[in-house]
Order: C-alpha cells, then structure tokens, then sequence
C-alpha cells in the first residue's frame, strides 16, 4: 500500500473514526469481546488486544485506501 494512505489513514480518519458514535451491534461485540477478554490470563489478553487495534489499523487503512482510490477513479470520470 502506498504510504502517503496510509499517512492520511492515520492522521486524518482513524481519529475521526474512533471518536465517532459506532452501531449498537458494534458497541455490543465490543463488550462482549472484552468480557471474554477479561477471562484470560494477562499474556494472552494484552495479545489479543494487540491483535484487535492490528487488524483495526490494517483494515482501516486499507478500506481508507481502497476509497480514495474509488474516489479518484470515479472523479477522473466525471466531465466539466
């Protein structure tokens, strides 16, 4: 991926995304993840933390990136 989307995913999404007001599902798993999270010892549970806020960060950026680049193409087709 190409950095400069990975910059803008950073500093100008993912702070908006995560202090935006998500879905009830969403606000629902979480709990429950980090109620099933608690069951498990301090190792594990810092990795599974880990793991979240990776796949979060990965998938973030590369849904950010697959949209600007929709964007972009669908802007290149419009005509003045």
């Amino acid at each position: 991926m190409n950095s400069i989307y990975e910059w803008l995913y950073e500093h100008y999404a993912e702070p908006r995304l995560s202090n935006a007001q998500f879905s009830s599902v969403y606000h629902i798993q979480c709990q429950e993840w980090q109620a099933v999270a608690e069951n498990l010892s301090r190792h594990d549970r810092l990795l599974s933390f880990d793991l979240m806020d990776t796949l979060r960060h990965d998938w973030g950026a590369l849904a950010f990136a697959c949209g600007v680049q929709a964007g972009l193409a669908l802007a290149a087709d419009l005509k003045p």
